[in-house]
């Protein structure tokens, strides 16, 4: 009789390893890979004049990140490069995920695309996405007859 050492991961990445192949997609929270590609987190909030997007990019310099905008079409991709561990240093399991990234977000059509602007800080890229005047919100006068 063989004993195995009980690991709750095992079962939990073949629950995601099924719901990926059943939906065809990409579950970013468990997919965790070491080398190849990876979804780092984001947020995106609207607020009255603009949109603002938060992307969680650790590790990465601003070399490493590329914004573009095209057919109304925010791409943000990057790459996180492996370090190379010594084995004499110990290493047992690496979650941090490297490899190439890409994130793609349809805008709305009433954004001024030619006045994004975009931040690098404390790990964090931050995108700023103005309105466009005909969709900020107008405040109408009431007249009386």
């Amino acid at each position: 009789m063989r004993l195995t050492k009980y690991d709750p991961n095992v079962r939990t990445a073949n629950l995601f390893d099924w719901m990926d192949d059943f939906f065809g997609g990409s579950w970013p929270a468990a997919r965790n890979t070491a080398e190849g590609s990876w979804a780092p987190r984001t947020d995106v909030m609207e607020k009255e004049n603009e949109y603002e997007v938060s992307i969680d990019l650790p590790g990465l310099e601003k070399k490493d990140i590329k914004i573009t905008v095209h057919d109304g079409l925010l791409e943000v991709t990057g790459e996180r490069n492996l370090e190379k561990k010594e084995d004499s240093q110990g290493y047992k399991r690496i979650e941090r995920a490297y490899g190439s990234f890409r994130r793609s977000f349809r805008l709305p059509k009433e954004v001024r695309a030619n006045e994004i602007e975009s931040t690098y800080e404390k790990g964090v890229l931050g995108i700023r996405i103005p309105k466009a005047e005909e969709a900020l919100p107008k405040e109408i006068e009431v007249k009386v007859k």
